[in-house]
């Protein structure tokens, strides 16, 4: 069991078109905040687990007492999930991503959505963080543009677990498009995500109330300002004593 390996309960049936949805902890956790609300406010149905004593950590995720694997895949109407409720080492970026296409292409999905957060330094001080989309192929991007999904990422990079994706169903003429949407660095941000979803309902045609983050989203933003201007009063009082340097 060295590559990833799934386990499924049965073989779900969806109707078409039919899309997948990938989301991976990273900056942000945009990916992950945004397919884990979709399988709470969807009543998206757990099917399968995936398995591999190489690229998934020692954890197990506990569902109602029980145990299971951390990586997980879920289905509604016209909708495949893979969801991750842990951090992966960066030596699964290519087997997942070889994995993703070939069970993209086992379900005959027709687009592979991915959903991630760049990371920006004055994201604090953003009003609304802006939504940018990627595409695997040019005919892809084109309808994209047609349809102004959102704003196109012009030129740059892309790094971490969706890029293999990427170049995978690059490499296999599978529709990916990946959401990217500022965010913070390491602070949960689920107004990115709140952003990232809106996009994913109008492209896939599914209605979903995003408030919630919104207003989680608030509460996050309120706590930090109130610790940073905390910071602030309280950096004077140790302005006459001696500092530390590395």
């Amino acid at each position: 069991m060295e590559e990833f390996e799934i386990k499924e309960n049965y073989i779900p049936t969806l109707s078409k078109p039919s899309y997948m949805l990938v989301g991976l902890p990273d900056a942000g956790l945009v990916g992950e905040i945004s397919t884990e609300f979709l399988i709470e406010n969807l009543n998206l149905k757990e099917f399968g687990e995936l398995y591999s004593r190489r690229y998934i950590p020692p954890i197990m995720h506990i569902t109602n007492g029980v145990a299971k694997s951390p990586l997980r895949t879920y289905h509604g109407n016209n909708l495949l999930v893979l969801h991750s409720w842990t951090a992966l080492p960066a030596s699964s970026a290519y087997p997942l991503a070889d994995f993703v296409v070939k069970y993209a292409q086992k379900y005959g999905i027709n687009t592979i959505i991915s959903i991630t957060g760049v990371p920006v330094q004055d994201r604090l001080d953003l009003d609304k963080p802006k939504a940018y989309w990627i595409s695997s192929n040019l005919e892809l991007s084109e309808e994209l543009e047609k349809i102004n999904l959102a704003e196109k990422f012009g030129d740059g990079y892309i790094a971490g677990p969706y890029a293999p994706i990427l170049l995978e169903s690059s490499r296999n003429g599978i529709r990916n498009m990946v959401i990217v949407v500022e965010s913070f660095l390491d602070i949960p941000d689920p107004e990115a995500s709140a952003i990232a979803l809106n996009l994913v309902s109008k492209y896939v045609g599914f209605k979903i109330d995003t408030s919630s983050l919104i207003q989680e989203a608030e509460d996050i933003r309120s706590k930090i300002k109130g610790l940073m201007e905390q910071t602030k009063k309280e950096l004077p009082s140790y302005s006459s004593k001696p500092m530390t340097y590395a």
